[in-house]
């Protein structure tokens, strides 16, 4: 198994587990806020998709996102320049998501575009190991080590968030 192959099986992993835990929810439970300085789910779910979205088209293909390409913000009723990174909580805590499912279907579409992109690397990712990019807040690394660090790791870590946020309000958590 190449590393590609390898971040394939994780994308696909993830994104399952973000779907399974949210499918169900209420507008109410997308928005449940626990004392302290955390998001709520909507915002960390939004976060995830939006991040993707930027890395696999924006910084990785050069084209605009899905988000701005389709006008997925305004169909949200959300800032056009709306991702997440470096938000204070403040701000990211007054992100509201009026349609869900809408949300989803935003999700659903990155998702199939990143698997398409991901799919079409035909040399197991050489070539994005010698390719350096710049990320903000990250800095310049390899084009392979962002698509690991920040669109894998970084989604289970907001997965775990979104796990705690379900636990807190009683939900049954399906661990991977």
């Amino acid at each position: 198994m190449d590393i590609i192959s390898f971040y394939r099986q994780e994308q696909r992993r993830v994104h399952v587990a973000l779907q399974e835990a949210v499918h169900e929810l209420t507008t109410d439970e997308w928005h449940f806020l626990l004392p302290g300085a955390g998001n709520h789910i909507a915002f960390t779910f939004l976060h995830c998709i939006r991040t993707e979205d930027n890395v696999y088209r924006f910084i990785l293909q050069g084209r605009p996102p899905i988000w701005n390409e389709d006008k997925w913000h305004e169909i949200l009723h959300l800032p056009e320049r709306l991702q997440g990174t470096s938000m204070s909580i403040a701000d990211s805590r007054r992100i509201f998501i009026h349609e869900p499912a809408s949300l989803l279907q935003y999700a659903e579409q990155v998702w199939r575009d990143g698997e398409t992109y991901l799919s079409s690397i035909q040399d197991g990712g050489s070539a994005l190991a010698d390719r350096i990019i710049h990320v903000n807040p990250l800095g310049n690394m390899p084009a392979l080590q962002v698509i690991g660090q920040v669109c894998i790791s970084d989604l289970f870590i907001h997965l775990g968030e979104i796990h705690t946020l379900l636990g807190a309000q009683g939900k049954k958590v399906r661990l991977l």
